[in-house]
């Protein structure tokens, strides 16, 4: 009984711990908007901080130290989640997240 206790109590933290897409989400657009690009990147996938590289060789990153992340909804299909957010101006906006290998991750699709 005590080893199945315990076992409980493992798996209901391992579940408690982990990052759901709108944490990610937030985690990503947070630092992108203060300007932390490498910060924001372990919140990305490997394509995503490669764009995010790009647009800040090329000084397209503009840095608003205020925003605050407020979630409106978030959709979740197998290892695909859609969040939609508020944007500084009050725009809604939707980010694209991926499951791999168990962690959600920002995915920007540089190909729309």
């Amino acid at each position: 009984m005590k080893k199945l206790l315990t076992l409980l109590t493992v798996i209901l933290l391992l579940v408690g711990c982990s990052s759901g897409p709108e944490k990610v989400a937030k985690k990503f657009t947070e630092n992108l908007a203060k300007g932390k690009v490498e910060e924001a990147k372990k919140y990305a996938t490997e394509s995503t901080g490669k764009l995010l590289d790009l647009g800040a060789g090329f000084g397209a990153n503009s840095v608003n130290p205020n925003f605050e992340f407020e979630m409106i909804k978030d959709s979740v299909v197998k290892n695909k989640a859609w969040v939609t957010y508020l944007d500084e101006k009050g725009n809604e906006k939707v980010i694209e997240l991926v499951k791999i290998d168990g962690d959600w991750l920002v995915h920007i699709n540089h190909k729309k």
